[in-house]
C-alpha cells in the first residue's frame, strides 16, 4: 500500500495546495497506520453476506408512518440506491448524507425542522443501509462522491445543498469542490477529511489498528454509542436498538472503513480548500471521534464559511440535538438561496 502511494505522490506534476497537503497529510497519519495493523475480511464473507431483512423491516416503519416520506430507489451504474424524499418537490433541493456507520433513518429527528422549506432527499450512501453493497467495488471517497453525483443527475437534481455528517462530511466537501456549478451552499457537520491541532482518543486508537466504529460483540455496541453521544441516556437507548444490525454487519463495515482510508481522493483535482459556497461548519464540542479543532481548520481554509459550535453535543448533532441542528441547518440554507 506504501509503495502504492508513494507512486501517487510521485505522479503529481504540480505542487500539492495546502488543503491538499493536509488531506494528503491525513491519511498518513491515520490511514496508513490502521491499514498496516489490521487485515482485510476474508472474500467469501464479504461475497456471501446479505443484509438483515429482520433490520430492514424494523427500521421502515420509523419513516412509513410520517406524513409524506417516500422511499426510492434507482440503479445507478452497478449500484442500487435507496433514498428517502420528503417536502415540496419544486423547492429547493436540501441533501443529508449521513457517516460511517451510519443510515438515513439518522436524520429523521431533523425532518420536522426542516419541512415546508426544502425537497428534502436523504439517501443510504452506497455500501450502507438499504442500498446496495458489491464487495468487487471500490468505496473509497473518491468514487462515492462520483457514485452521489451520478445519482443526483439520474434523478433530475442539477442545483442541491448539502449537508454531511462525518464521512458524508468529506464526501458532501468533496462535491462541492469538484462541481460548484452543483451546489449552493454546504454544511459540514462534524465532518471528516482535514486534521486539527489536537487529535481525539479515538484517532490514537486507530493508528493501532483499533477502531470503535466496528464493534463485533454487545460490549463493543456499547463503547461506540458511548463514543459518538455526549448524553449517555441517549448512548444507552442507541446501543439497545442498532446492536443486531452492527454486529450482522461487522465484517463489511471493517471492509468499508478499510477502503474509505486506503483510496485517497485525487488530490489533483479541488478540495476542501477550494469550496466556494457558503458553508456553515457546524461541530458538536464534545465529538470525541473528531477533534473539534478540525473544525477551525475547515473555517480557516473554506473563504466563505462560518462557525457554528454546539456545546452539550458529541458526534452526531442531528440525533443529540435535533432542534438546534435542525434550525440551524434551515436559518443558514434559507440565508443563502
Amino acid at each position: 500500500m506504501k509503495k502504492k502511494h508513494v507512486a501517487e505522490h510521485a505522479s503529481h506534476t504540480t505542487p500539492l495546495s495546502e488543503g491538499a497537503q493536509l488531506v494528503d497529510a491525513y491519511f498518513d497519519m491515520v490511514g496508513e497506520a490502521y491499514l498496516s495493523h489490521t487485515d482485510a475480511p476474508e472474500p467469501d464473507l464479504l461475497e456471501s453476506w446479505r443484509p438483515k431483512l429482520l433490520s430492514l423491516n424494523r427500521i421502515n416503519p420509523w419513516y412509513g408512518g410520517l406524513i409524506g416520506v417516500h422511499r426510492h430507489r434507482v440503479g445507478v451504474g452497478r449500484d442500487k440506491i435507496v433514498w428517502l424524499e420528503v417536502g415540496n418537490p419544486f423547492a429547493p433541493a436540501l441533501l443529508l448524507l449521513h457517516g460511517f456507520s451510519a443510515a438515513k433513518e439518522h436524520w429523521l429527528p431533523v425532518l420536522p425542522f426542516l419541512l415546508g422549506n426544502f425537497r428534502v432527499l436523504i439517501p443510504d450512501l452506497p455500501g450502507w443501509g438499504e442500498s446496495g453493497f458489491n464487495h468487487e467495488e471500490n468505496y473509497g471517497l473518491e468514487h462515492q462522491t462520483e457514485r452521489l453525483q451520478h445519482w443526483l443527475i439520474e434523478i433530475g437534481v442539477d442545483r442541491v445543498n448539502v449537508v454531511g455528517n462525518s464521512m458524508g462530511g468529506a464526501i458532501a466537501g468533496l462535491l462541492a469542490a469538484r462541481h460548484p456549478e452543483m451546489v449552493t451552499s454546504l454544511v459540514l457537520m462534524d465532518a471528516l477529511g482535514l486534521p486539527g491541532d489536537e487529535h481525539t482518543e479515538f484517532v490514537d486508537e486507530l493508528k493501532k489498528g483499533r477502531n470503535r466504529l466496528v464493534p463485533r460483540d454487545p460490549v463493543d455496541v456499547m463503547k461506540l454509542t458511548d463514543l459518538v453521544f455526549f448524553n449517555k441516556a441517549l448512548a444507552a437507548s442507541a446501543a439497545f436498538f442498532s446492536a443486531t444490525e452492527l454486529i450482522h454487519r461487522r465484517d463489511v463495515n471493517h471492509h468499508l472503513f478499510r477502503e474509505m482510508v486506503s483510496h485517497r481522493p485525487d488530490l489533483t483535482k479541488a478540495t476542501y480548500a477550494d469550496i466556494s459556497m457558503p458553508t456553515l461548519v457546524m461541530w458538536g464540542a464534545q465529538d470525541k471521534v473528531l477533534h473539534p479543532s478540525c473544525a477551525y481548520t475547515f473555517e480557516r481554509l473554506i473563504t466563505r464559511s462560518e462557525l457554528c459550535m454546539f456545546e452539550g453535543v458529541g458526534h452526531l448533532p442531528m440525533i443529540e440535538s435535533p432542534l438546534m441542528c435542525g434550525n440551524t441547518i434551515r436559518d443558514f440554507v434559507i440565508k443563502h438561496l
